[in-house]
């Protein structure tokens, strides 16, 4: 009954996985370990590593789920179904502050204003120059109080426009093009691989980075556990954050020798994956880094209180 009522609280459901996962499997004694994430560009790295049998030489037996948003993988970890997921941070800081006992043991994405995740985007004939321009508007995003929301709040408000007159409707990240050029909406935050495409084909119009809003840089995204699983499995774990650094690395450094990657995992072109800007993955855990978004999620109400990033670590 806990764990069904920790669920709903969440306000998500798991959803019905791959049956199939993708599997990195060892020869031996490997452990198992199963990782539930969306299927995005920015998860490269993680499946570079399965793919390449970089986990299999770890001795780690992986196997990859993915799911159709970080707030679904994170339920089916607390219900147990998975050891890890990958997922934006505002729905672990709305778990972390209900009770619900997860630790963060890897990092996933970072936002940087050299490199932003995504820009905000409108139609090519929006009237829309400026934040109070969008003062009453629809905004489209891929899940309602999420990154992308909460960046746009906090962009308005440092802006000159009025946050809490913003008016957000979920549309999936497939459409979100399509819903701004039939004006089902007034702007959204794309991010790659859709904002590449839009960009090469000039279909929407770019008005902001809203992420910098928040702070140059922060951590956007995170790997997470239950904390009686990482408590219980320390040397797993160092032995995955071993070889998912090294995984990492190698894909930040290796854009153009990675695409066909990129393609397996989010199914478009070879030649945009060529183009498109990509992630650059962090390797390190650092609470400066995760502050700033706790403290937005609070100022804009996405979660009832800021608090200390480090509770958020696992311990070691």
């Amino acid at each position: 009954m806990r764990r069904r009522q920790a669920l709903l609280s969440l306000g998500v459901t798991a959803v019905a996985l791959a049956s199939n996962g993708l599997k990195a499997r060892a020869q031996g004694t490997a452990e198992k370990l199963q990782i539930a994430e969306p299927a995005t560009e920015d998860t490269t790295n993680l499946y570079y590593a399965v793919k390449t049998g970089m986990f299999e030489r770890a001795g780690l037996d992986i196997e990859l789920f993915h799911t159709s948003s970080g707030s679904a993988a994170v339920a089916a970890v607390i219900a147990g179904t998975y050891q890890i997921a990958g997922a934006g941070f505002i729905s672990i800081l709305s778990a972390h502050l209900r009770g619900i006992p997860l630790v963060v043991v890897a990092a996933e994405n970072m936002h940087s204003a050299r490199n932003p995740l995504g820009l905000l985007q409108v139609a090519n004939d929006s009237t829309a120059k400026t934040a109070a321009d969008l003062n009453g508007r629809l905004i489209g995003v891929p899940s309602l109080n999420d990154l992308n929301s909460l960046s746009l709040k906090a962009w308005a408000d440092e802006h000159g426009g009025d946050w809490r007159s913003l008016k957000f409707v979920e549309i999936p990240n497939s459409v979100l093009i399509a819903a701004l050029q039939q004006h089902r909406v007034d702007a959204a935050v794309v991010q790659y691989p859709a904002l590449s495409v839009s960009l090469s084909e000039r279909t929407t119009r770019t008005l902001a980075d809203v992420y910098s809003a928040i702070a140059p840089t922060f951590l956007a995204g995170v790997y997470v556990s239950r904390t009686d699983w990482a408590s219980q499995h320390p040397d797993l774990l160092q032995r995955f954050n071993r070889t998912y650094i090294d995984a990492t690395n190698y894909v930040n450094a290796h854009p153009s020798q990675t695409a066909p990657y990129v393609v397996e995992l989010t199914g478009i072109e070879l030649s945009q994956a060529l183009k498109m800007r990509r992630t650059t993955n962090p390797t390190v855990l650092d609470t400066s880094q995760i502050q700033p978004l706790i403290d937005a999620a609070a100022k804009y109400e996405a979660i009832p209180r800021s608090f200390p990033a480090k509770e958020l670590l696992a311990s070691g």
